[in-house]
């Protein structure tokens, strides 16, 4: 079933239910309300036989003796039993009030003890009908009582059909507002799914590597972040497919040329050009190198990126991996013209991986090296913070654009000719640096260097565990 007829039904079915139970406390209202009218009707008619009743008792001084209620005769007297007769003076209640109380339930009249004075005392109906009284007060004296048992359902025609006609009416209303919802639902469906089928559109064509997305950004709900996120997504992949892309062909362009080199230089000694002597072999041997760095760094950074990379933390002694490798290195700033400096506190130690600090730092290092015009200015500075080790390895000239820095550390970025690769590294040393600074906890930025160059700036937690991914 599609998600519009989904919709659809539950719309309708909420709709139903709503209604369905609207109409029947509607109904259950009315019953009610039409109840107690009747009950009000009722209690209006005792009081109007209270009247009569209390002229009479007081016409029979004052007593009950010899008065029944079972009827009210024409005359709007009640039936005396035989020997009785009106006091003298007595009037007859008015004619108005005999109408009252000449039609209604059966009715019992009792005195202040609650004895039966008339009328009938039980009736075989009783838990059908409803109990309605009236005190009689005579002189600020309660006499007696008229209770009356009037049906809790209508008896008259006119009531029943009354009570019928207002049935009719809810249920025109109730079929009505439902084909009112079932119109509008109809209605509303499409509007509410349009912008998820533009989504869907837009999702089908990321599959099928179309990143460009354009979805409407201006919603203010639920659908509206589902688009910008949507958007984001398509944006990300593009520019990952355009990375790729570039990633390719820069590592087929750093294959090409020690292969190129290579090929070359066999052509001419298989032609006898050149001559298979000790240089000709350290040439070969070069362009070996440079190869095997390159797939040995491709290699490093497929093991990051897929989580191959092994880590063993424990406790580290920073300083001197940082003091050892900056001591390997010292000879080739020399030879290369580089002034180099590093300015480290003793005894700083961490939770990490003593390998994989080692690569770091001579990643760092190397790349420095390899990126300062002669004569330049390599720098380490390390310093200690309460929970965290900060390492910054600047140089001098050339520098970088403040908008590249990020991506120094994507594979092989070439920002212009002045930081190219002059050695033998393929230019992933700090892709593969960001990810053993990531796998440490820590964190890693460039920017321009106060020397004139770039500025490396490592954050490296001390006390970091894998518990804390």
């Amino acid at each position: 079933m599609k998600l519009s007829h989904k919709l659809l039904v539950i719309l309708v079915g909420f709709t139903c239910v709503s209604l369905s139970l609207s109409l029947a406390l509607a109904r259950w209202s009315f019953e009610q309300g039409f109840n107690e009218f009747i009950q009000n009707q009722e209690r209006e008619r005792l009081r109007s036989l209270s009247r009569v009743l209390i002229a009479e008792y007081s016409s029979n001084n004052n007593s009950w003796d010899n008065i029944q209620i079972e009827s009210v005769a024409p005359t709007g007297m009640p039936h005396r039993r035989p020997g009785m007769r009106p006091r003298p003076g007595g009037f007859p209640p008015p004619r108005h009030q005999i109408e009252d109380v000449s039609a209604g339930p059966p009715t019992l009249l009792t005195n202040p003890s609650g004895d039966v004075v008339s009328g009938q005392a039980s009736y075989e109906d009783e838990n059908e009908r409803n109990e309605v009284s009236v005190k009689l007060d005579f002189n600020g004296q309660i006499i007696g009582r008229l209770t009356s048992y009037p049906p809790k359902t209508p008896d008259s025609d006119v009531a029943r059909a009354f009570s019928e006609q207002q049935l009719q009416a809810i249920i025109f209303i109730g079929l009505l507002s439902l084909i009112a919802s079932l119109i509008l639902a109809l209605g509303v469906t499409p509007r509410m799914l349009s912008p998820f089928k533009a989504i869907l559109q837009s999702v089908k064509g990321l599959t099928a590597h179309q990143y460009k997305t354009n979805l409407p950004e201006n919603r203010p709900d639920e659908f509206g972040e589902l688009m910008r996120h949507i958007n984001t997504l398509g944006n990300t992949l593009g520019a990952h497919k355009n990375t790729k892309s570039q990633w390719l062909a820069d590592i087929s362009h750093e294959l090409r040329t020690p292969l190129t080199i290579l090929s070359g230089e066999i052509e001419l000694i298989k032609a006898g050009i050149r001559p298979l002597d000790q240089k000709q072999l350290a040439s070969f041997d070069q362009e070996v190198t440079r190869l095997s760095l390159l797939v040995e760094d491709l290699y490093q950074l497929s093991l990051s990126d897929i989580g191959g990379l092994s880590y063993h933390f424990s406790s580290v002694n920073l300083s001197q991996v940082i003091v050892q490798q900056s001591e390997s290195l010292a000879h080739i700033f020399d030879t290369k013209g580089l002034t180099f400096t590093c300015s480290c506190p003793p005894n700083i130690t961490i939770n990490a991986d003593h390998q994989r600090l080692k690569q770091l730092m001579l990643n760092l290092l190397v790349n420095a090296c390899e990126y300062t015009d002669a004569p330049g200015t390599v720098e380490v500075v390390v310093s200690e913070q309460p929970s965290f080790i900060v390492i910054i390895v600047q140089d001098s000239a050339p520098s970088i654009a403040k908008e590249n820095a990020a991506a120094l550390f994507e594979p092989l970025f070439r920002e212009d000719a002045s930081r190219r690769r002059r050695t033998q590294g393929a230019g992933l040393g700090l892709s593969i640096s960001k990810q053993i600074i990531e796998a440490h906890g820590g964190k890693i930025s460039a920017s321009v260097s106060s020397l004139g160059g770039v500025k490396i700036t490592a954050e490296l937690p001390k006390h970091f565990t894998t518990d804390n991914n």
